[in-house]
């Protein structure tokens, strides 16, 4: 690791000596000897916990970039549905970024950079690197790349609550073993470092998959309320992703379309779409459940 390298990087990021000091948990002067060449060979651990720290706040900038130019193209485009990919592609060309990351923050003409998008960085990133982010629900992690979802918006938040409330209704009516969540758990869906994803809504009857922070391994129903920033991940990478790690039921409610399509286990897997005026059964209840959309909505103060 290059001293002088990382003395550039910490200059374009605007971090200060007590910054790095205090998020990599070193002594102060210990910190400011290295980055002064007092301390002319450092021990390699101490150097590696300097360039952690300085990796994770480039990470979190690449994040916050791209989620501000994402939330700016979604505005001007408020009647298009948008392909999150195709977006990185644009976002990408106007930003002259090559297929390769940019690892490290530079300044460039007086501008400084971070590096490229979050999304295809340099090294998988793992559940580790979201906790040092911060708790939130807007960053998930599949397969090593992490997702930033926008907060989500009032509808959509009274819907998850509505759809929680008859779920668990339902379950304790018929002193079920399931139990429903809704207030954003985290799943770490397979049981890696690499997967974790935060559903709307979902169901759980192996307790045995239940830890303090989180889920280990698939639920037996999941909800996404889709939205138009999160519709392209929720039809594709979200469902391939639940469905293969061993999900029984997983619906996509699309208040906004009107639909709610359910994508059921098997060979072939059974996939069927219902207007938001229709009655929809569950599959892990035998049908026994029926969401009603129309009660759904009013709960939620939306219209069918």
């Amino acid at each position: 690791m290059n001293i002088s390298d990382l003395k550039a990087r910490k200059k374009a990021l605007r971090l200060t000596t007590r910054d790095i000091a205090y998020r990599a948990e070193l002594p102060f002067g210990t910190v400011s000897k290295i980055f002064t060449g007092e301390t002319r060979k450092p021990a390699y651990v101490t150097v590696e916990k300097i360039e952690r720290v300085i990796e994770l706040e480039e990470m979190r900038l690449r994040l916050e970039a791209y989620a501000r130019a994402y939330t700016d193209f979604l505005n001007e485009h408020p009647d298009e549905e948008i392909d999150r990919s195709e977006f990185e592609k644009y976002y990408r060309k106007i930003h002259g970024l090559s297929d390769a990351p940019i690892a490290l923050a530079k300044e460039d003409d007086g501008k400084i950079l971070y590096g490229n998008l979050a999304m295809k960085m340099r090294n998988l990133a793992t559940v580790n690197d979201l906790h040092e982010l911060g708790e939130s629900r807007c960053y998930e992690l599949m397969d090593g790349h992490i997702i930033y979802n926008e907060t989500p918006s009032l509808d959509h938040q009274r819907t998850v609550r509505s759809l929680g409330k008859v779920i668990d209704r339902f379950i304790e009516s018929n002193g079920g073993e399931c139990e429903v969540f809704d207030t954003g758990f985290n799943v770490l869906l397979c049981e890696d470092d690499y997967n974790l994803l935060i559903p709307d809504v979902f169901v759980l009857c192996d307790k045995g998959k239940l830890r303090e922070n989180g889920v280990w391994g698939a639920p037996d129903w999941v909800m996404e309320v889709s939205s138009r920033s999160t519709r392209s991940y929720d039809y594709k990478e979200k469902m391939h992703k639940y469905m293969s790690a061993g999900v029984r039921e997983y619906w996509i409610v699309d208040y906004e379309k009107k639909k709610v399509v359910t994508f059921i286990e098997g060979e072939p897997m059974r996939i069927s779409m219902y207007g938001t005026d229709e009655k929809v059964p569950v599959y892990i209840y035998d049908g026994k459940l029926k969401i009603d959309f129309c009660e759904i909505f009013h709960m939620s103060g939306l219209s069918v």
